[in-house]
C-alpha cells in the first residue's frame, strides 16, 4: 500500500520549495499535477529542479465552478483514480504555495484517508508570505490582525478593513470589482497587488490605478499602516 504525499512548490520561485518537498517528489514515482488549459503551473515551478523523465504524471482537472454537487463528484473520480494508483506506489500531489491554505488536496485527503489510505502533508511558503517577503513590508505587527479571505463581493463591501492586514486571494475577472469596492471605500493608497508572484511575468502593482488587465495569480493586500 502507498502513501500519498501532499507536496507544497511554494509561490512561484522554484527556490522556495524546501528541501522536504524537493526530497519527496524525487523519490516518488507517481505524481499528481492539477492541470490547466493543458499546462500545469506547480508541475513547471517543481520541474526546474527536479527530474521527472522516469515519473508518471496524472495531469488532475478540477472544475471551475462553484456546483457543490459537480465538485464532489469530480473529487470522488481524481480520489478514485489516485487509490488506484496506490495500490502499486506513492503517490505526490502537488499544489502551489501551501498546500493547506484554499487547495483542493484537502477534499481529495480526506477522501483517500477514507479509503484507508496514508496521507502525510508538507508544508510550504505561501503567496502572501512571498508577497510580503516581495514587497519588503511585512503582513503584520506587534498587536496586529491578519485576515485571509478569498473574493466575494458581499464580504468586502461588509468589511470595514480597520483591524489590521486583510489579504485578499482568488480575485481573477472580479478584480475591477474590487478595485472599484476598495475606491469607493478610500483604500486605494492603503493597498498593493503582486501578480504571478516569483514567476517570469510577475507584476508589482503600489498603485492600484496602474492596473490593467489581471490574471487569477494575484495577491491583493489591504492594510492600515501602509505607507
Amino acid at each position: 500500500m502507498g502513501k500519498l504525499y501532499g507536496v507544497s512548490v511554494g509561490a512561484g520561485e522554484p527556490e522556495l520549495m524546501t528541501i522536504k518537498s524537493a526530497r519527496i517528489i524525487a523519490e516518488t514515482p507517481v505524481i499528481a499535477v492539477p492541470e490547466t488549459s493543458g499546462k500545469s503551473l506547480a508541475l513547471s515551478i517543481a520541474e526546474k529542479i527536479i527530474d521527472f523523465s522516469h515519473k508518471t504524471i496524472i495531469y488532475i482537472k478540477f472544475p471551475m465552478c462553484r456546483d457543490k454537487k459537480i465538485l464532489s463528484e469530480n473529487y470522488d473520480r481524481i480520489s478514485e483514480k489516485i487509490c488506484q494508483e496506490l495500490l502499486k506506489n506513492d503517490v505526490a500531489m502537488l499544489s502551489i504555495g501551501d498546500i493547506s491554505v484554499y487547495s483542493t488536496f484537502g477534499y481529495i485527503a480526506e477522501r483517500v484517508i477514507s479509503k484507508g489510505f496514508p496521507v502525510e502533508v508538507c508544508a510550504g511558503v505561501p503567496s502572501f508570505c512571498a508577497v510580503s517577503a516581495r514587497v519588503i513590508s511585512p503582513l503584520v505587527r506587534e498587536g496586529e490582525n491578519l485576515h485571509i479571505m478569498p473574493y466575494d463581493r458581499q464580504k468586502i463591501e461588509n468589511c470595514d478593513f480597520s483591524d489590521g492586514t486583510y489579504v485578499i486571494m482568488k480575485c481573477g475577472k472580479n478584480a475591477p470589482e474590487l478595485l472599484e469596492i476598495l475606491d469607493k471605500k478610500g483604500l486605494t493608497d492603503k493597498a498593493f497587488a503582486v501578480e504571478n508572484c516569483g514567476l517570469p511575468d510577475e507584476h508589482i502593482y503600489f498603485n492600484l490605478q496602474d492596473i490593467q488587465n489581471i490574471g487569477y495569480f494575484t495577491i491583493f493586500i489591504v492594510k492600515n499602516n501602509y505607507e
